[in-house]
């Protein structure tokens, strides 16, 4: 439990972010969005950022001002030059969250970690996206207690259609392909699906891939030019083998093996 005076200051905005925004709200913090150069930070940029900004309902982002002895929560974020009095999180070694298994997602997740120090019972839907951002393949394949596939699969689909502007059927076919396209190409030697061209990745990759409980290795690019090699729903032994190809290969490097992601940059 935190003290009423506390300040959250929250990182990239996904699903499970925005539900933490709601929570700390109506708890009566004041929230604050992390950000660099008066912008709010992208997952790449939020362990950088040099000051804090508040997003609008109008969607409108606003300079802001962090008082220096404010006791502040950080949220998947970190802030040059400031200390916080507890930090929420769970990508790196030494976070909270990092080792949690999937039968632990709530302890886990950042969202299960923000209802912890509210003294916050989850609700079904919280618990939800708790087990999505912690271990998504491993909470569709009925691992994470209370999690039910089918109402995350329904509700993951809700979310990309509203945020792509895709019809449901449209996103859930997308979904179900991608799943058939995975199963078809595992290649049991490596133990893994491969898509490496990013000109012929299916656009429902990720999410097939973790409905159909198969890992999948798969290049994007992105708009600087990068290419970015992910590899997720493997073992942890798996991801361990991933990253330290790539980081002897020169490459940035980030994951967790405990929840069954890597992925590495390659320069553009």
């Amino acid at each position: 439990m935190i003290d009423r005076d506390a300040v959250f200051v929250l990182g990239a905005q996904d699903p499970e972010m925005r539900e933490i925004e709601r929570v700390a709200t109506a708890a009566g913090h004041a929230v604050f969005h992390a950000a660099s150069n008066g912008l709010r930070c992208t997952p790449q940029t939020a362990y950088e950022a040099d000051g804090v900004a508040r997003a609008g309902a109008d969607g409108i982002v606003r300079a802001a001002v962090l008082r220096p002895t404010a006791p502040t929560v950080w949220v998947e974020c970190r802030i040059a030059g400031r200390e916080p009095l507890v930090r929420v999180d769970h990508h790196h070694p030494g976070d909270p969250g990092f080792t949690a298994p999937p039968a632990d997602y709530l302890r886990g997740s950042s969202l299960g970690q923000v209802l912890a120090l509210l003294a916050r019972e989850p609700t079904p839907t919280q618990r939800l996206l708790a087990a999505s951002d912690h271990c998504l393949t491993a909470a569709y394949q009925g691992e994470c207690p209370g999690v039910d596939p089918d109402e995350l699969l329904f509700l993951r689909a809700s979310w990309k259609a509203f945020i792509a502007k895709r019809s449901l059927t449209e996103v859930m076919t997308g979904i179900l392909d991608a799943a058939r396209h995975v199963k078809q190409r595992f290649d049991h030697a490596s133990g893994e699906a491969r898509f490496l061209d990013p000109t012929r990745v299916p656009m429902d990759l990720a999410e097939g891939a973790a409905y159909a409980g198969v890992p999948v290795r798969y290049r994007a690019w992105l708009p600087d030019g990068q290419v970015k090699e992910m590899f997720k729903g493997g073992t942890p032994e798996a991801v361990e083998a991933f990253m330290a190809a790539h980081e002897a290969a020169g490459r940035q490097v980030y994951g967790n093996p405990h929840r069954g992601y890597g992925g590495a940059y390659w320069p553009g």
